[in-house]
């Protein structure tokens, strides 16, 4: 049993002074007992270093600054193409309700005229009717009583006949 303490109070020993020694050594290191010297160099590379972040840092900062500026820039516009829009949609919306007004004016006129030329003997319509245009004839055409309307083809010429009758055919009406 003596032997076992023995041998226990040698490893303590042991053990004790081995961390002891390592501690000492670790705060002379740690106290400046071994700290590396910088050269010029050093400071020199450091000063290149910290200078080239300063540069990078403000050319982020006029990045930053252009894109917010670009930013505004593109709301603006985006401002400008909305009113445009909004101001060429009113314009659509114009012109659609003059191209329905124009169509029922036509519509009217074309309605008017073929009462007109209905009320006319055909010797006396077929001649004016003749000298109008294709569409204009057959507007007015369409729109008169069908009796009346084959009088008139009768006192045409036959081949502006043919081809009122082939359009009104082929528009689905006479």
């Amino acid at each position: 049993m003596k032997s076992v303490l023995i041998i226990s109070v040698i490893t303590f020993v042991l053990i004790f002074g081995g961390v002891v020694v390592v501690s000492s050594q670790l705060n002379k290191a740690a106290n400046g007992g071994s700290s590396p010297e910088l050269t010029a160099e050093d400071y020199a590379a450091a000063e290149r270093v910290f200078h080239d972040m300063a540069i990078e840092r403000d050319r982020i900062q006029q990045d930053k600054e252009e894109l917010l500026s670009l930013r505004q820039s593109v709301a603006v516009q985006e401002q400008v193409l909305e009113q445009g829009r909004e101001s060429l949609m009113a314009v659509i919306k114009k012109l659609e309700q003059k191209q329905a007004e124009y169509i029922e004016e036509r519509e009217r006129s074309a309605t008017k005229l073929a009462k007109m030329y209905e009320a006319m003997k055909p010797n006396q319509a077929a001649p004016i009717i003749s000298a109008l245009e294709m569409d204009i004839i057959l507007d007015i055409m369409t729109r008169m009583k069908e009796r009346q309307a084959a009088k008139i083809l009768a006192k045409m010429d036959a081949g502006l006949a043919a081809q009122v009758s082939t359009r009104m055919s082929l528009k689905g009406t006479g």
